[in-house]
């Protein structure tokens, strides 16, 4: 099942799911619901929920999963109850509901799923750099100051030139991991002034010890330099000693920023796991 662009209430399957409504839902938010031909309740739900929808004229789109033909999905979604109805806005569910309920619940939550001003302005600072994008994100911030996506975007670009303040604007949201990479960019831009080729010299000695080579690490890491950074720090930890904890945990630290699918950091595991055991 290939839903046309432009339909707004449409049967999905497994194999269009990705495109269809995930990649959909960064233009518009998707309404899934899961349902099943046997479902009483799905079939009192579903023509009240597809009426709905269709009168919003587009501000919302609708993606029907037959439950029996598409397993997967719904253990995915862990569906237990039908029908189960869940929305969806840049790839994340950020509302559900399971059964028939009144045409008040689904209204309110069509409503819920729209975007505030505050969302509006979060998504024209994505198409936008610098200084426009920042004064979005301050602008979104004014509207709606618990908005996590305008907090950590506004962090992230003003990270390296005030760190203290993007420490502070993520600083409600951490442990969120989004929020925990910024707040180590920031600890990380802390080292940013030290003396980077004076360290290298000495780390190219020969005999450099922990302490200089957890130094380096930083400040190189602090300029981005996250290859040669992620070896200093190995090196720290290979060598023991009192440095050896610290240079665990700013390399660890150094990974939550980078991400698991970063290359550079699968291929810096084994040699951590090496140096640790």
């Amino acid at each position: 099942m290939h839903p046309s662009p432009s339909s707004t209430v449409f049967d999905v399957d497994a194999a269009a799911y990705d495109e269809a409504v995930l990649e959909r839902s960064t233009e518009v938010p998707v309404v899934v619901d899961f349902w099943a031909a046997w479902c009483g309740p799905c079939r009192t739900l579903g023509p009240m929920i597809e009426a709905a929808v269709e009168a919003r004229d587009g501000q919302v789109v609708l993606a029907k999963v037959d439950v029996d033909a598409n397993p997967t999905l719904a253990q995915t979604y862990r569906v237990q109850g039908i029908p189960q109805v869940i929305g969806i806005r840049d790839r994340q569910v950020i509302a559900s509901f399971t059964g028939a309920v009144p045409a008040t619940t689904v209204e309110r939550f069509l409503d819920d799923l729209l975007p505030t001003a505050a969302d509006q302005a979060v998504a024209r600072a994505r198409a936008l750099e610098g200084e426009a994008a920042i004064a979005e994100l301050t602008t979104a911030l004014e509207l709606d100051p618990g908005h996590r996506e305008a907090a950590i975007g506004l962090a992230a670009l003003v990270v390296d030139d005030d760190p203290p303040r993007a420490l502070e604007l993520v600083r409600a949201h951490r442990p969120d991991p989004k929020a925990e990479a910024i707040a180590t960019r920031a600890q990380l831009a802390d080292h940013g002034g030290g003396d980077v080729e004076g360290l290298r010299t000495r780390a190219q000695d020969g005999d450099a010890d922990g302490a200089t080579l957890l130094e380096l690490g930083r400040a190189l890491a602090a300029r981005g330099e996250y290859t040669e950074a992620i070896d200093r720090l190995l090196g720290a930890i290979e060598l023991g000693g009192d440095t050896r904890e610290p240079a665990r945990e700013q390399l660890v630290a150094l990974f939550g920023v980078l991400g698991d699918d970063d290359p550079r950091v699968a291929a810096a595991r084994p040699r951590l796991a090496r140096a640790l055991f």
